[in-house]
């Protein structure tokens, strides 16, 4: 066998396959085998779902009065955890004004709030791309997930979001 360096580089694609060690269950002994990369990805992200949701800048103008499904609930006995938030504010040619900060939040469990997107982001007046870390906090059983403010939105922006969500669904029988 070659040394491992003499090698050359590659891409890889989904299709591709990679050497690794598999530990055989009746011997306990390690077996080089070759594991997919679609494969190894999938064990990574375990299930983890990614949406994207775009909000206009009409949807931004009434959001005081009309919450915002980012992620409808999955069903009985499921759960949507939030696993990261991304946004992206695509600033046109006027800002919006927000009495109070933009919430990331359980329909019928505003107590533990998933995240928060700042006034001053929801106001800016460039593109502004902003990460959110969720809380942690209790989750509700088959509930959407809503954009929302409790605040007053100014009137006159000119300006569209859109919010990306990765997250897991759980089955609360099946933990």
């Amino acid at each position: 066998m070659a040394i491992i360096y003499t090698y050359p580089s590659g891409t890889p694609s989904a299709s591709d396959n990679i050497i690794g060690t598999q530990v055989d269950p009746i011997t306990e002994e390690n077996k080089t085998v070759q594991f997919g990369i679609q494969d190894v990805a999938n064990l990574a992200t375990n299930n983890y779902l990614e949406t994207t949701v775009t909000v206009t800048n009409a949807q931004l103008t009434a959001l005081q009065g009309t919450d915002i499904v980012l992620i409808a609930g999955q069903g009985t006995n499921k759960v949507t955890k939030i696993l990261d938030i991304s946004v992206f504010l695509d600033f046109d040619t006027a800002a919006f004004t927000f009495a109070q900060p933009i919430l990331i939040d359980y329909k019928n469990l505003t107590a533990d709030i998933i995240g928060t997107i700042p006034t001053v982001i929801g106001q800016s007046i460039a593109d502004t791309v902003y990460f959110i870390t969720p809380n942690t906090g209790k989750a509700a059983v088959n509930d959407d997930i809503l954009l929302t403010t409790s605040g007053a939105v100014g009137a006159g922006g000119n300006t569209s979001m859109q919010i990306k969500l990765r997250y897991q669904v759980l089955d609360i029988t099946a933990f």
